[in-house]
């Protein structure tokens, strides 16, 4: 049976204490609105028109197709293995722990980058508010919300949901004023054929990114084998509904061409429609939109390293649970590495680098569900080949025919991740011949 190979034991942490159990069905559905409706929308949707012209609406909709495909392999792998740092947990129920190192090992850099990626687009539209340099904010943004992480899982939420609701009164408003628009332009318009549909699509993917992550609230979620699916489900459905309306009404309002060379697209929306003063709100809602996902990968972040770290992958001080019922050592390692590369990079640069990674990743959890789902000593039934071998062979196919069109730069380094990640696991392995 697979879960023979199961390696994954609780490691001591020392201190005896534990995750704080506190989210229920809408939390969790809030918590995961909020890490897929941030950077992306608003800071990658005019680069996206540019490849996708008037049918970006498009690429957001194939790009919630291949989320949801990988979206079923999670959320059929929470019920099996509850816990966090996902991809080390899936892979390794699959393949064994050195699998699951390099899974879990290339989702919490992939997360890393994301943070530094959005903390610089946080830090562009401070920019525009206040004279503070680019990397300055960015590192402030990430030393602040690195201390909210540390106070507690439930104040981390509680600020989510708060800026949850910014950023989505921000998105239902430019719907709002692009509404009148829609039918003004062709939405079939392709400049770059559909060869441009596919490359942003690759890069729209980023704004989904999140459905992965409520893994790592397994064990801060009441019965999450239950929760997390359904929670899962809410957020793909409102999120993408929510995406494709604002393409339209963005594409309707200004056209794609405007739409691709502003820096700020949603808030060229506003401020052409209603004027300055929209175009300022707008800035506003944006700081709140992507320090809400900086927020939400740091805690991530924390929690994979927490997660392998309890498992014996990582070493056993990033376990460390302090006082506040939080791995503190994890979110301070997180918080660090991330401030080191907002020194370097481009938000749709380092997008396309967090894209390829965690398409990588993704791959290796649906085929890890296919290959947990074939070794079941079980009859093949019709329902079985339906729902535990289609699906995530489809998410595998998906995920590797997306990660051609993130670019070659990008490719290498999530290969290059990768292979780290299974020389790491192997030389982990040796001298400990099991977890601690």
């Amino acid at each position: 049976m697979p879960s023979e190979t199961m390696p994954i034991q609780p490691a001591p942490t020392g201190q005896g204490r534990t995750l704080h159990r506190r989210l229920g069905l809408w939390s969790a559905s809030l918590a995961g609105i909020g890490v897929i409706l941030g950077a992306g929308i608003y800071a990658l949707v005019g680069p996206a028109a540019g490849q996708a012209g008037g049918a970006i609406w498009l690429s957001f909709l194939v790009a919630a197709l291949i989320a949801s495909l990988t979206g079923y392999s999670y959320a059929r792998f929470v019920a099996i293995v509850p816990k966090n740092s996902p991809e080390f947990q899936y892979a390794s129920v699959a393949f064994g722990p050195t699998v699951g190192f390099a899974a879990g090992w290339v989702m919490v850099w992939s997360d890393l980058i994301a943070v530094a990626a959005v903390s610089i687009g946080f830090a562009g539209y401070l920019a525009h508010l206040l004279p503070v340099p680019v990397v300055v904010g960015a590192v402030l943004l990430v030393a602040l919300l690195s201390l909210i992480a540390y106070l507690g899982i439930g104040e981390s939420v509680g600020l989510v949901v708060l800026f949850t609701l910014v950023e989505v009164a921000g998105l239902l408003f430019i719907i709002a004023v692009g509404l009148p628009y829609w039918g003004d332009v062709d939405y079939l318009e392709m400049p770059r054929g559909i060869g441009g549909v596919w490359t942003a699509t690759a890069l729209i993917f980023f704004a989904y990114l999140g459905f992965d992550e409520f893994g790592n609230l397994a064990e801060e979620t009441r019965e999450p084998e239950r929760t997390l699916p359904r929670a899962l489900l809410i957020a793909m459905v409102v999120s993408t509904l929510i995406y494709i309306a604002v393409a339209f009404s963005a594409v309707s309002a200004v056209g794609w061409e405007a739409l691709s060379s502003s820096s700020a697209p949603l808030a060229q929306v506003a401020g052409t429609v209603l004027g300055p003063r929209a175009d300022m709100a707008l800035t506003l809602i944006a700081l709140a939109a992507t320090a809400n996902t900086v927020l939400l990968l740091m805690v991530a972040a924390s929690r994979s390293l927490y997660g392998m770290a309890s498992a014996g992958a990582m070493p056993g001080w990033l376990a460390r649970v302090g006082r506040r019922r939080t791995p503190w050592m994890a979110i301070g390692i997180t918080s660090l590495i991330a401030m080191a590369i907002t020194f370097v990079g481009s938000i749709e640069r380092v997008a396309q680098m967090t894209n390829a990674s965690v398409l990588l990743s993704f791959a290796v959890v649906n085929l890890a569900l296919f290959w947990w789902t074939a070794r079941r000593d079980e009859p093949w039934t019709p329902k079985r080949v339906l729902l535990g071998a289609l699906p995530p062979l489809a998410a595998t196919a998906t995920c590797l025919w997306l990660l051609v069109y993130t670019g070659t730069e990008a490719i290498l380094l999530s290969v290059g991740l990768g292979a780290l990640g299974l020389l790491i696991g192997l030389r982990l392995r040796k001298p400990q011949g099991g977890p601690s």
